[in-house]
């Protein structure tokens, strides 16, 4: 049986978000795509209707967003701009605390009016440190999946399939890789590249693509992470119940994880 994954990057990292809430800030792994597609693949294939199959991994598909150094140096002035911004309405408030220190009012009202002021300056200047934080962060992200592609592309069974990440307003997205990820589920689908579809993600725009390649014989794997009654702890709805199997991260034990993942270094369990 020929097997493709397909995997929605963001969306799978979300789910281990999730799954980091039962660590400590010490102890957050990030997935190390040397571990987890073997692994899915071993424990796929010891699923019921699979165990008399013989599981062959023919490519792995990584879709993501892509950082390019324009994309940073517009965050950076977006961001900048925003700090910029604060720094005036932090003046403000100062100028404020002054004038009123010069104002003839009672001690309980001038102590109301100047913790006041004091706390819209304080979560100014938090604002304005979180935009700091921002950019150094997503540099590291920047460098970060650099060296990822470079480490990737030595591999023979995965490839990446990226798009140009967008930003807006300080704020950087992706856009458009679930219409991708579609599209290459039926593409390949409709040309018999494969016979399984393990799908590394609950985006639920993906349900009709999945839905129209089981018409087409295909069968198909859902991983991703649920919480019944919660959706704060799910990266999934409908589109667990699209597929011939839903395998639920929320389920894996300790030591699966660990053979999923690897520890974060500590500049990431800082953030």
């Amino acid at each position: 049986m020929k097997v493709i994954i397909f995997n929605d990057v963001q969306n799978f990292n979300g789910s281990l978000d999730i799954l980091n809430s039962r660590y400590g800030k010490t102890n957050k792994k990030f997935w190390d795509y040397n571990k987890y597609i073997p692994f899915l693949i071993r424990k796929i294939n010891f699923l019921d209707k699979l165990k008399k199959e013989k599981l062959l991994l023919d490519k792995a598909f990584f879709y993501t967003g892509r950082y390019n150094s324009k994309l940073i140096e517009h965050l950076k002035w977006s961001c900048h701009k925003k700090i910029g911004e604060i720094n005036r309405l932090i003046e403000k408030e100062k100028w404020l605390l002054d004038f009123v220190s010069q104002q003839k009012l009672s001690y309980e009202l001038r102590i109301k009016v100047n913790h006041h002021i004091e706390d819209i300056k304080k979560e100014l200047e938090e604002k304005r440190k979180a935009y700091f934080s921002y950019i150094l962060k997503q540099e590291r992200n920047f460098e970060g999946q650099r060296k990822l592609f470079e480490e990737i592309k030595k591999d023979k069974i995965i490839e990446i399939k990226s798009l140009p990440l967008k930003q807006k307003d300080g704020e950087v997205y992706q856009k458009g890789v679930d219409v991708l990820i579609a599209t290459d589920l039926i593409n390949l689908a409709h040309t018999n590249h494969y016979d399984l579809a393990i799908v590394l993600s609950g985006d639920t725009d993906l349900i009709e693509a999945i839905r129209l390649i089981r018409k087409m014989g295909k069968k198909v794997i859902i991983v991703s992470y649920h919480t019944p009654r919660n959706p704060e702890m799910s990266n999934i709805s409908d589109l667990m119940t699209a597929g011939n199997h839903f395998l639920n991260l929320r389920n894996l034990n300790d030591e699966e994880v660990e053979k999923m993942s690897d520890l974060r270094e500590d500049k990431s369990n800082s953030e």
